[in-house]
């Protein structure tokens, strides 16, 4: 499996708001794509986020990566990040699930 990260910092004004785009805009889509396996979004500190999609091959992570909804959810954000996110891939080693 792999896991696509993105790590959002924004500010904390629109924290709440931003985090509801993110599940209204990104979650339903995710569901619908080749190869998903889940997507979480975890919080800090009401400033930061982690967006964590896994997906079964890496072919699928790097597709929704590329995806139109990164580049739609980013214009959103434009005025509540810090500073743009970068968007990486993680390869799953070891893995448990109860």
């Amino acid at each position: 499996m792999f896991t696509a990260v993105m790590e959002y910092h924004f500010k904390p004004e629109y924290f709440t708001k931003a985090c509801e785009v993110w599940n209204n805009d990104v979650i339903e889509i995710a569901k619908k794509q080749p190869g998903f396996v889940r997507m979480q979004l975890l919080t800090r500190e009401g400033e930061y986020a982690l967006a964590i999609g896994t997906w079964q091959k890496k072919e699928f992570a790097d597709l929704f990566m590329e995806t139109g909804i990164f580049v739609d959810i980013l214009e959103k954000f434009e005025n509540m990040l810090v500073e743009k996110p970068t968007p990486t891939i993680w390869e799953t080693t070891f893995y448990a699930e109860a």
